[in-house]
């Protein structure tokens, strides 16, 4: 063998040493991205449910003196925060898979085509544990409000 022949061999194993690291970076990378993928829907989910949670426990700590429950025909169960003293308030309920709040008159017309959607969720249910504690459930969990006594 001559050195043009040996020089041709180390050419092509150091050809194949660089595609080699190449490829596991490559490799690496892939797995790194679908890590984070998996890592970033996670918390989308999580923020998700914890938005709406939380954001019923904002409008009730909002008013706690008059917060109702009633039901209405079309739309089941609905949580009703009023102004107190006014006959308004905000109005929280599920419509077309939302979990939609409108502002209007306490005993009037729903209004979901002009209502705010607060989160994606099937079910909202509203249970009167005691004389000052309610439980709002909704597809995404759980929380309990306290409800003054009246």
């Amino acid at each position: 063998m001559g050195k043009k022949e040996k020089g041709q061999a180390s050419g092509i194993y150091i050809i194949l040493i660089t595609a080699f690291f190449l490829g596991c970076f490559l490799l690496l990378v892939l797995f790194g991205t679908n890590i984070y993928r998996g890592i970033a829907g996670r918390q989308a989910a999580n923020n998700d449910q914890r938005a709406i949670l939380s954001y019923l426990l904002t409008t009730t700590k909002m008013n706690e003196t008059e917060i109702s429950k009633k039901t209405d025909g079309q739309y089941g169960e609905l949580l009703v925060v009023e102004d107190t003293g006014t006959g308004y308030g905000n109005r929280i309920y599920v419509a077309e898979g939302y979990l939609v709040e409108d502002y209007g008159k306490v005993d009037g017309a729903l209004m979901p085509d002009y209502a705010i959607r607060i989160g994606e969720t099937d079910t909202f249910e509203i249970e009167e544990i005691g004389d000052s504690l309610m439980k709002l459930s909704t597809d995404e969990g759980s929380v309990f409000i306290h409800v003054p006594e009246k």
